[in-house]
């Protein structure tokens, strides 16, 4: 038995859209058939039902109500599904069989363009092509038109794509094949932190075809203009990327009209352990923004501002023209506390122009949002106006990357009623179109008709419960209940009988009738025509749009940045482009400064490629040896991103990358043990630093047996002071590293201070130079909650140990270059002397040397 002429349309259609659940428009529902129809009913908590199809058996079927559908297709896209929608595009009329129907758009968990994307980050999507030693990654947002590309080139191409990766948290990938097989094996997929990949025809990653594509979507005829090289590996992903966005959206990307091409070489690298471990956008514990970096310096107004602050927070600057281009803005408006909480005050009313202007380009346009886009545009000459005192480069070009919008604003405003807005009519302002008031007036005085005839009928047939009604099969009609059809006029024609009463109609309301719904009709379609075409005037002012969204999102993290470093004490760093020497003055965390309810304690840093290139930390845990890693790391990202710091003075190097090996944790999935994450880690690290690098070692060797760890750890401490040379902190509790100050070059010690009392001790939370002297784990076993009996032992078994001294005949190896031989030796008494700027010492600091100083001697 064949299927009936629907569902062969339809499953010509699934056939073209294999991967996607299929809504197909049935009148005012979309249907769903078949396999997806089982699917959909579970995802979304559907009744399954079944529809006769030609087939011996019913089709399973399930359907939503059309003006409903946004809700259900999102929670698909968040299941992980495509939803292609095929829309009937015709109406149906006698004689024809079938409608017009055809799919007008694929709906992706990249390509989402509704309410229900978050409005502070990015719905990004991103295209990966890999090919012999060179990867391309593009990645694009089609609510903002944001477009970015950037190649990977050398011997760490895989790495660095994937630290990429996991820092943009695309929401959707497509890759060719090659990316797409070695991705959907690796731990990162299987465990979730990045979504499939899709596979795209190889065609589409074609040099030439991509290349075409690209200039296509740009309008351009020559690419190397945004920054591109003949040969880039990124070109193949913005062409292939670029392809597809067409194929599935089925429409012009209007807002898509550039793209900006990353070079690394000019940002401070951050590979995606640095941002797990530094807390900059999610936390570790629970993965929230709340305890991040990204949280405390959010005090921007505006949804672009948020998603502008998230970007340059992952995106470290790096090189001293542009810091020092940001830093300026954000002195500027430091310093004018007026300007700054004016400017602050307009932008919180701001609505997000860049998604706006991507719902324009997407022909999703309500009428609210033009409303939003005009009250928006209509503050923008009173930012001009504050922004034209400042005699500031960054805040000059954010003023000038603002246009004129007034006629834009005219036009809106004269447009869009501000009535309640809706979309099936009403939404276009009286006085706008003379041929629509007409009409509209006409419908509305020919209802005032239909009250007067009612009334005028019932005067003349002294039936008092006649009453004329409509629906929208029979128009309009009168009523007149049963006990009263015997006064009906024999000029009443009889239209439907009911239960209890008759219906009529007269040739007058007949008149009436063509009158009224044909004026409605014809407004309603006046109507739409009308609003199509403001919508084509707001195409044209796309690019400018977008521009000058980009421009106030800046303005609002420049605003941000100032409001934070003033609330909370922050000071201007200073950025050395021709220096090695980072220099920290009573720097303190600031996220931690943040939520502690007692006052931080600040510590001061000093690193560089020459004396000071390594300093090893020792102390007890708890102390604050990782807080005061993670707050030297911090102050150097924010720097590089162009804020102020928590310190009382920073003098900041120019840093090419950051490193973090802190924590331990198995990788289960990946079938590695907490040591061989380690090593796996440090060895990435070794392999990638250099001398301008800000390395941060806590714990190595720790995960294996005492010696194998502590060799391990003396072997690193070699590499990285002798031969990479990093400003490298490097904590741990393998307190015999503390003997390599004064025998490896660069390499100082230095120590958490605590204090004992009464057989307990203090944490004091400051570091000063020094060997710890004692480890105190025991006592923070106690202070967790291990059993007194347990820790008693330990202490005895520690002091039978102690006495053993387990390591003594150990032979001492020390890995020294020849010039390093000749280095003088002092003891640790005399370097740490040696070091004291007693110009800059308190005399608590220095009550508090001494004191440590008599201890160590004490000891001996």
């Amino acid at each position: 038995m064949p299927l009936s002429p629907m569902m062969v349309h339809y499953q010509q259609i699934k056939e073209k859209y294999k991967d996607c659940i299929v809504f197909y428009r049935l009148g005012d529902f979309y249907e769903m058939f078949f396999d997806d129809a089982v699917k959909a009913s579970e995802l979304l908590d559907l009744t399954l039902t079944g529809r006769d199809c030609g087939l011996s058996e019913r089709a399973p079927m399930c359907g939503i109500p059309f003006h409903a559908a946004e809700a259900y297709i999102s929670k698909l896209v968040a299941a992980g599904e495509k939803v292609a929608i095929c829309e009937q595009l015709s109406l149906s009329t006698k004689g024809k069989e079938l409608v017009d129907r055809q799919v007008i758009k694929v709906v992706t968990a990249g390509t989402v363009t509704d309410e229900y994307i978050d409005e502070k980050t990015n719905n990004f999507i991103a295209a990966v092509y890999v090919g012999d030693n060179e990867a391309g990654f593009s990645w694009a947002d089609i609510t903002t038109g944001e477009f970015y590309a950037e190649n990977f080139r050398g011997n760490s191409v895989m790495s660095d794509l994937t630290d990429k990766l996991v820092k943009i948290a695309p929401a959707e990938i497509v890759a060719c094949e090659k990316a797409a097989k070695i991705f959907n094996a690796s731990p990162l997929v299987v465990q979730g932190v990045l979504p499939k990949f899709s596979y795209l025809p190889e065609s589409d990653f074609n040099e030439n075809l991509a290349l075409n594509a690209l200039l296509k979507q740009l309008k351009t005829q020559s690419i190397e203009i945004f920054g591109f090289n003949a040969k880039d590996p990124s070109i193949k992903s913005s062409g292939a990327l670029v392809s597809y966005l067409i194929e599935t959206q089925k429409h012009a990307l209007v807002n898509i009209n550039g793209i900006t091409v990353v070079n690394g070489d000019k940002l401070l690298m951050l590979d995606a352990n640095t941002v797990r471990n530094l807390e900059l956008v999610k936390t570790i514990r629970d993965g929230k923004k709340y305890g991040t970096l990204l949280w405390l310096l959010d005090k921007t107004k505006t949804s672009m501002g948020a998603r502008k602050l998230h970007s340059f927070v992952l995106s470290p600057l790096g090189t001293a023209k542009d810091i020092n281009y940001r830093l300026k803005g954000v002195e500027t408006l430091y310093n004018d506390t007026l300007s700054r909480s004016a400017l602050s005050d307009v932008l919180s009313g701001f609505k997000d122009v860049a998604r706006i202007s991507g719902k324009i380009s997407n022909n999703n346009l309500l009428p609210a949002d033009c409303l939003n886009l005009c009250a928006s545009l209509g503050t923008l000459p009173e930012i001009k106006f504050m922004l034209s005192g400042f005699n500031c480069d960054i805040l000059k070009d954010i003023n000038s990357d603002i246009d004129d919008f007034s006629a834009l604003v005219k036009l809106l405003d004269s447009a869009i009623s501000r009535k309640e807005c809706k979309t099936d009519g009403e939404y276009i302002k009286t006085g706008y179109n003379e041929e629509l008031d007409e009409l509209k007036n006409l419908s509305v005085n020919g209802k005032s008709a239909i009250t007067e005839l009612e009334k005028r009928e019932r005067d003349k047939t002294g039936i008092k419960t006649l009453k004329i009604g409509y629906n929208r099969v029979f128009g309009y009609y009168i009523e007149v209940t049963n006990s009263f059809t015997s006064k009906v006029p024999y000029d009443y024609q009889r239209k439907q009988t009911l239960a209890n009463a008759e219906r009529y109609i007269t040739d007058e309301l007949k008149e009436l009738e063509v009158k009224i719904l044909s004026s409605e009709e014809k407004a309603v379609q006046l109507e739409a025509a009308l609003y199509s075409e403001v919508k084509n005037v707001l195409c044209g002012y796309v690019p400018a749009l977008k521009k000058a969204s980009d421009a106030i999102a800046t303005l609002d993290v420049l605003l941000s940045f100032a409001t934070v470093s003033r609330e909370r004490g922050y000071v201007k760093p200073s950025i050395e482009e021709n220096t090695s020497r980072m220099e920290i003055s009573e720097g303190r965390h600031p996220v931690v400064e943040a939520t502690l309810d007692v006052r931080f304690v600040p510590n001061d840093c000093i690193l560089d490629n020459e004396e000071n290139r390594m300093a090893i930390i020792t102390g007890p845990n708890m102390a604050g040896k990782s807080t005061y890693m993670r707050q030297v790391a911090i102050i150097t990202l924010m720097a590089h991103i162009g804020c102020f710091v928590p310190a009382k003075k920073a003098v900041i190097p120019l840093t090419d990358k950051i490193f973090t090996r802190i924590g331990a944790s198995d990788s289960l999935t990946s079938n590695q043990s907490t040591f061989m994450v380690e090593m796996s880690e440090t060895a990435y690290i070794l392999k990638n630093a250099t001398d301008k690098s800000l390395v941060l070692l806590d714990e190595i060797g720790r995960g294996t047996s005492t010696f194998d760890g502590l060799s391990i750890a003396w072997a690193v401490v070699e590499y990285i002071a002798g031969v990479l040379r990093a400003k490298t902190l490097f904590a741990t509790h393998y307190h015999e590293l503390s003997e390599l100050e004064g025998t490896l070059p660069g390499v100082k010690n230095y120590k958490i201070t605590v204090k004992e009392m009464q057989g307990s001790f203090v944490f004091l939370r400051k570091i000063m130079r020094g060997s710890a002297n004692k480890s105190f784990g025991i006592e923070v076993a106690e202070l967790a909650g291990v059993d007194k009996k347990i820790t008693s032992r330990a202490k005895e078994i520690l002091v039978s140990l102690e006495k053993a001294d387990i390591t003594r005949g150990q032979e001492k190896t020390y890995a020294a270059e020849d010039d390093e031989k000749t280095l003088p030796q002092y003891s640790e008494t005399e370097r740490i002397i040696k070091d004291i700027d007693i110009n800059n010492l308190s005399p608590m600091q220095a009550f508090s040397i001494l004191g440590d100083l008599k201890e160590k001697l004490t000891e001996k």
